[in-house]
């Protein structure tokens, strides 16, 4: 990143090759930018704009990592324990491709998918049945599947969603059912098929710590 005139100008270097400023949409004026993912030779970043204050634009690049083009708009952000960015955007382990963003959406935050690196999203359809098997009245896009995206901080501790590579396609998160994301009526959720079909395993305390182990094995 090299800053000019107070505006920020972001380089990347392909093979070690000399180093080419990023590429952002004409429109695109960011005030700050990080790297979330560089799997399969595409960078995915997020950007904030200059008109943003608690949410960032998710861009990804060409195979060089200098061209990008928008993949979403207004994923929310927080501010972590030390100061630190959080970006509510979550790549599940195990499936390439496959990534869970909480967009804000008319000052709602919702929980959306993607299986193809961004170039669709759609809304998580919430489970059939609640914990004690009755039927959950619960129809899109009026009422979908939220989640907790946040990554604990602590390398020892899990934060409120979990996967990994050794189960592929296996999800453990705490969120909740409705038209938005909440931190009330919270329960924890499992997928075993990459976050395509959901089911409630339990409600907790929005302050329980999640064990992936502990919640995987039912």
């Amino acid at each position: 990143m090299v800053t000019a005139g107070g505006r920020a100008s972001y380089y990347v270097s392909y093979r070690r090759e000399a180093f080419a400023q990023i590429k952002l949409p004409k429109y695109s004026l960011p005030k700050d930018m990080h790297i979330i993912s560089t799997n399969e030779n595409q960078v995915f970043a997020a950007v904030q704009e200059w008109n943003q204050n608690d949410t960032y634009n998710l861009y990804i690049s060409d195979t060089r990592g200098i061209y990008f083009t928008l993949a979403m708009e207004n994923i929310k952000s927080s501010r972590g324990l030390v100061g630190n960015i959080i970006i509510e955007l979550y790549e599940v382990a195990g499936i390439k491709g496959i990534f869970l963003a909480n967009k804000k959406v008319d000052d709602q935050v919702k929980t959306y998918i993607t299986y193809n690196k961004g170039r669709d999203w759609r809304l998580l359809q919430a489970p059939d049945v609640d914990l004690r098997g009755n039927p959950v009245h619960c129809l899109l896009p009026f009422c979908s599947l939220h989640l907790h995206l946040q990554i604990s901080e602590n390398p020892y501790s899990s934060g409120r969603i979990s996967s990994k590579e050794t189960a592929p396609g296996l999800v453990v998160a705490t969120g909740n059912i409705g038209s938005e994301l909440s931190y009330t009526d919270i329960g924890v959720f499992i997928s075993s098929d990459g976050g395509n079909t959901w089911r409630q395993l339990e409600s907790v305390f929005p302050e329980r710590p999640m064990s992936f182990e502990e919640e995987a094995n039912g």
